[in-house]
């Protein structure tokens, strides 16, 4: 039976439920399989690393869950024999095609590689954080201004400011928030890298969630007014592409403002 988990979730009695199930299914399928399959031990690191490195506990969680449950459906399915020898499946494995299902996702995005130590994703999202500021942002900023409205104008002006940190260089060849993450790759820390690469991918994530938001706010203020109505077809594009960049760069579960 599949494990039951809203991505949504955010209250650590839920993420305690969530970690506590996963630890008895990886037991119980572990005195059927093998610990070297689902091997607790790995999992409890992975989840120890996880809150070290302060990262997102609801995509970790969601992560953790399709990999235990693809390796559940391979041990459940009926055994295929190869040339007499019983084909193995590793944790190892199954984590490793998820994440390059997820990077082909974003392949198709903008990439800049500003390091090469920086982690695939964080170029990937820099290049299209930059292709959206230079290419969408502008005209989305100047007809949401043009509703007149204060907490609008106001969000703008703070997301100008975000996205300034963000993409555009100040007297050297990247931005500022780009040097932040270089310093620390400088230091040749695995650890703080990790940590590094967390933090960049969580700014970009704040960034467009927020514009996706802003995108939100204005077609709520346009709805039901015929005089709004190309401004609102035009704004309804900026919020698809949003959407799925968001989608794509699995950056829904973080907040913005």
């Amino acid at each position: 039976m599949p494990i039951n988990f809203k991505k949504s979730e955010n209250n650590s009695q839920d993420i305690d439920k969530v970690v506590h199930k996963l630890k008895d299914l990886y037991r119980k399928y572990a005195e059927g399989y093998g610990n070297k399959l689902f091997n607790l031990k790995g999992f409890e690191q992975r989840y120890k690393d996880a809150l070290i490195n302060k990262i997102n506990l609801n995509a970790f969680l969601h992560a953790e869950i399709l990999a235990f449950e693809e390796l559940k459906a391979r041990v459940e399915r009926p055994k295929k024999q190869e040339n007499g020898l019983q084909s193995e499946t590793t944790y190892s494995d199954v984590a490793d095609r998820i994440i390059e299902e997820n990077l082909k996702k974003i392949r198709k995005y903008p990439i800049i590689d500003f390091h090469p130590d920086a982690e695939e994703e964080t170029k990937y999202l820099l290049g299209t954080v930059t292709d959206f500021y230079y290419k969408s942002w502008n005209k989305m900023a100047k007809l949401l201004k043009y509703l007149g409205i204060g907490n609008i104008n106001d969000t703008v002006s703070k997301l100008e400011h975000d996205f300034s940190y963000y993409v555009v260089p100040v007297g050297s060849q990247y931005s500022r928030a780009v040097d932040d993450y270089m310093l620390v790759l400088s230091r040749k820390n695995l650890k703080d890298n990790e940590k590094a690469a967390v933090n960049f991918i969580r700014y970009g994530g704040i960034l467009f969630n927020n514009c996706l938001k802003l995108a939100n706010d204005g077609l709520n203020f346009m709805s039901g007014r015929p005089e709004y109505e190309d401004l609102e077809s035009e704004l309804q594009i900026y919020k698809s592409n949003l959407s799925g960049i968001i989608d794509d760069f699995r950056l829904s579960d973080i907040r913005g403002y």
